[in-house]
């Protein structure tokens, strides 16, 4: 009977110590966790962030956390188009700007030795001379004054494509064309978009092509592209 109850204690012993081997950490300090089945894991997904510059230099960020970014990313630039303006000032603006095309690619034709530059000039100056006519046309039918000098923005890009010479004109005119293109073509998004005025509209939403296909060409030059 002493005899089985002390095998009985030494195997219940070897059992603890056994027990408390397996439970012992590895002595190399490394530890390893494996996490229980079906436990959830936690992803970050990075955030998407647009950036748009206004006509007048005020920059709007927009970002989107979380799985939710990829798809409200088309959602966000579409909120992003600026909010069409009056008849009557789009008409000044749209003008203005392009009386600035015309004028300065003129100016360019006189001053630059660049031939792609003054190609680009020609074609400035046939293209915008045509859509001005037309927003003429379509502005006095509705009894809209169309003003004949520049003002706003595009005079200022005038005013520093006058003050360029020599090696420097060529870098000036097509760096103020990029801006100009890039202030014209908001414009024409948001009036395309939300004008009220629906000639006016159209006229927008048909002559935003050229303007991009301008834009493109002159961000090559600028870049020596």
């Amino acid at each position: 009977m002493k005899k089985l109850l002390l095998i009985t204690a030494f195997s219940l012993a070897s059992v603890g110590m056994a027990a408390a081997q397996t439970a012992t950490p590895p002595t190399d300090g490394t530890v390893a966790a494996t996490p229980p089945a079906g436990a959830a894991t936690s992803t970050m997904t990075p955030a998407a962030t647009a950036t748009t510059t206004a006509a007048d230099g005020t920059t709007t960020t927009t970002t989107a956390t979380g799985t939710a970014a990829a798809g409200t990313t088309e959602a966000a630039g579409a909120a992003a188009v600026m909010p069409a303006i009056a008849p009557q000032d789009f008409v000044n603006s749209a003008a203005s700007g392009g009386m600035f095309e015309v004028q300065s690619s003129e100016l360019a034709l006189e001053r630059s030795q660049t031939p792609a530059v003054q190609e680009f000039a020609r074609m400035m100056i046939a293209d915008h001379s045509a859509a001005n006519e037309e927003l003429k046309a379509v502005a006095e039918g509705k009894g809209l004054t169309v003003p004949t000098e520049i003002a706003g923005p595009p005079a200022e890009h005038m005013s520093a494509v006058q003050a360029a010479e020599g090696e420097a004109f060529d870098q000036t005119y097509m760096q103020h064309q990029v801006q100009a293109h890039e202030e014209t073509i908001m414009m024409f998004q948001a009036e395309a978009q939300n004008g009220s005025d629906p000639d006016l509209r159209a006229f927008a939403e048909k002559t935003l092509p050229t303007l991009n296909a301008h834009l493109q060409h002159a961000q090559g030059l600028a870049t020596g592209n």
